[in-house]
């Protein structure tokens, strides 16, 4: 039996997961970008699409980088430069989180923050829904 075989019941699993969220005590809301070509509306002169609120509320732990994952390869212009990474943890139930995703931290430690999910990744058995994501500007649609 190797550690790739370990087993955990679906009881230890909740446990865990409410573990884990107990220790999210900072709050965010999620945000999805408008989709190219969306339809745009005029208000005051300017063409505004329509950013949509995913969910409010999530709990929500920044934690640091972690391991050889903790920064990406970015190409602008003709330079390659790197930017680093970290790990965002939602509730293990925050199933509808896509790649591109806004975290507006609304409350907790780094409040005001803006957060771009890199990838949306899941694994089974996760006490936790661990994202790998950026700091960005606060958009001026917000």
């Amino acid at each position: 039996m190797t550690v790739w075989d370990v087993v955990v019941s679906e009881a230890e699993l909740a446990e865990a997961r409410a573990e884990a969220e107990s220790r999210m005590t900072s709050r965010v809301t999620i945000r999805r970008p408008p989709a190219p070509g969306a339809t745009a509306t005029v208000v005051n002169g300017f063409e505004v699409r329509a950013w949509s609120t995913v969910a409010s509320g999530v709990p929500f732990r920044l934690g640091g980088n972690q391991g050889a994952g903790a920064y990406r390869r970015v190409t602008v212009g003709s330079a390659e430069v790197q930017v680093a990474t970290r790990i965002g943890s939602l509730p293990a139930s925050q199933t509808d989180l896509k790649d591109g995703d806004f975290l507006d931290v609304t409350a907790g430690e780094s409040a005001g923050l803006v957060l771009r999910v890199v990838e949306a990744i899941w694994q089974d058995q996760a006490t936790a829904r661990r994202v790998p994501v950026v700091e960005v500007q606060r958009p001026e649609e917000w």
